[in-house]
Parts: structure tokens; C-alpha cells; sequence
């Protein structure tokens, strides 16, 4: 049991984010992103860049001209931190991905980390895609990467709480150790999963931070695609590039303007 608890937001706690999610992208997400970018060139804008996870290592190990856009001032402000820590200048521009305007053109254009799930309309989406359209260069690519929704996972039982990653993490300032578990509510008429991170540290003490995810199954992501004049090039189910299928943890989505 806890003896004291806070209650938030996961995405107003970007420390608490990086210590679930990794300070920066493991080797096969960051290695994916990297061949993207050689596929289809630069500049590059990253959307919903969260703490520069991605943008950070893209632009200090291989130089790329990457743009970071989110609209948590908390994630923006430990991004950049990092950023300077590493002497690097980044652009992370404070932004809506329904509504932004950054006065220049992409070559590719991208949201990781099923960051697009938090947008639960359709008005939402449309506004979004159409963002992305405006800033698309001529020929360029926008990737949608979202998780193939698993019917087993999203049918768990919502009182149980299950491990987060490896389960224990170490605090970011060496303090100790948390444990991380997580409990989700799955509302199936707005296919949105309801999500609770518990964070308990040795003393006891602990937090709850939580956050909700809309699921996109894959003709229906598909198809909102291809209604909003993005025609679908490549779809990949994980990040060595395998052709999506049945068994596919993820949906990686190249997109080009019809």
C-alpha cells in the first residue's frame, strides 16, 4: 500500500515518462527512423516529440535537420535540456498536431510511439492529417507508427495491475529504486483504453499518473488514411520492416499525398 499518494497526468511528469519509456529510443526503434530518413530524406519534423527520445539522437549522431513539436511544456522543457546538455540546437517548437502552422515544407514527417492514439475524434484526425499534408514537400513521406491492437490485452481484467517494462526502475537522480505496475479500463464503444501507471518508490510513497489511448484497428486506421487523401505506400509490422500481418506487434505506416 502506499502511505501517501499524488495523482496526474503521465504527460505532465516528463521525468516520470523517460523513467518508463527510456531516456532515448532503444537500437531497433532509433535504427528504423534512421533508415526512414536515409529512404526519404530532410528536413524532418517530428510530431508529438514528447523529451527529444527520437529527435535527439537523430540530430547529435547523424546530423539530421529535425524539427520536435509538442504541446506539453513539460516534455519541451526536459527536451531541451537534454538537448543542451549534448550542445545541440534543436528546434522544439511548443505545438497542437490539429493545428500548426510552421511556415516550411518536409520531406518526411513523422509521429512515433502511438502518440497519434491521442487524438479520439475524427474532426481530430482530419485536422491533424491535414497539418501534415500542408507541410509535406513535394514527393515527401509521413509514418504513422500505432500499436495492432491486441483483443487479449485490451480484455484484461481493469482491478488487476500488471508489471510496466521490467517492472523496477531506477529514479533518474540515483535516489533508489520505483516499482512501476499499471491497471487499464478498455471502453469498446469509443475504443479508447483508460490507462493508470502506479509508480511506488522504496519508502513507500507513491504516484499515479494516467493517460488515454484510442486504438486503431488496422482497415479502420487504413481507411481514415486514404479519406484524408494519404495513400498508403508501405505498411510495416515492426521495425525490422517485416510486411504487417496477423501477428504483427505494430503498424508502421508510410504515407505520401493522393
Amino acid at each position: 500500500m502506499f502511505q501517501r499518494m499524488q495523482e496526474g497526468e503521465l504527460y505532465c511528469d516528463a521525468r516520470r515518462y523517460d523513467l518508463v519509456m527510456g531516456e532515448y529510443a532503444v537500437s531497433d526503434m532509433l535504427e528504423f527512423y534512421r533508415r526512414q530518413i536515409s529512404y526519404y530524406g530532410q528536413p524532418v519534423l517530428e510530431l508529438a516529440c514528447g523529451t527529444g527520445r527520437l529527435t535527439i539522437p537523430l540530430a547529435e549522431e547523424d546530423g539530421v535537420d529535425i524539427v520536435g513539436l509538442d504541446i506539453s511544456p513539460q516534455m519541451l522543457e526536459l527536451a531541451e535540456m537534454k538537448a543542451r546538455e549534448r550542445h545541440l540546437r534543436i528546434p522544439f517548437v511548443r505545438g497542437d498536431v490539429r493545428a500548426f502552422d510552421l511556415g516550411r515544407k518536409f520531406k518526411f514527417i513523422f509521429i512515433s510511439a502511438q502518440s497519434l492514439s491521442h487524438l479520439h475524434k475524427r474532426d481530430e484526425l482530419e485536422s491533424c492529417f491535414a497539418c501534415v499534408r500542408q507541410h509535406l514537400a513535394e514527393g515527401g513521406r509521413f509514418l504513422i507508427e500505432l500499436f495492432n491492437p491486441s483483443v487479449k490485452l485490451l480484455a484484461r481484467e481493469p482491478e488487476q495491475h500488471y508489471p510496466v517494462g521490467r517492472g523496477e526502475h531506477k529514479e533518474a537522480d540515483g535516489s533508489g529504486r520505483v516499482i512501476v505496475t499499471a491497471r487499464a479500463r478498455y471502453d469498446a464503444a469509443t475504443q479508447v483504453n483508460h490507462i493508470h501507471y502506479y509508480f511506488q518508490s522504496e519508502k513507500g510513497e507513491g504516484e499515479v499518473l494516467s493517460f488515454e489511448m484510442r486504438q486503431f484497428f488496422p482497415q479502420e486506421i487504413d481507411a481514415l488514411l486514404v479519406y484524408n487523401r494519404l495513400l498508403i505506400e508501405r505498411k510495416y509490422g515492426n521495425y525490422e520492416e517485416a510486411a504487417f500481418g496477423n501477428d504483427s506487434p505494430k503498424q508502421l505506416i508510410v504515407c505520401q499525398v493522393n
